[in-house]
């Protein structure tokens, strides 16, 4: 159920509603670096707000999404060092 809350859009606070959410997929991208190191990118959200009376272009209602990323890599070993060498180095 949808919560009352604040939000700032184009500089003026205004009225919006905390929406509840479901994950329907879980889609992430996967990035090959010219090393051979593949990085894998996930969306990790954290909140959906739906501004009140505001519309865009379309006539849709402005959504604000926060999100934060996640990333793993899965690098080749010939790029690895052993866990004591690798502390502070760059």
């Amino acid at each position: 159920m949808a919560k009352p809350t604040k939000a700032m859009h184009e500089g003026k606070q205004v009225d919006a509603e905390e929406m509840e959410y479901k994950v329907v997929t879980q889609p992430e991208v996967v990035l090959q670096v010219e090393d051979g190191t593949y990085l894998k990118i996930h969306i990790v959200l954290s909140k959906i707000v739906k501004v009140n009376n505001i519309y865009n272009q379309e006539g849709e209602p402005v959504y604000q999404v926060k999100w934060g990323t996640a990333v793993t890599a899965s690098v080749p070993v010939a790029l690895m060092k052993p866990p004591e060498a690798a502390k502070g180095s760059n």
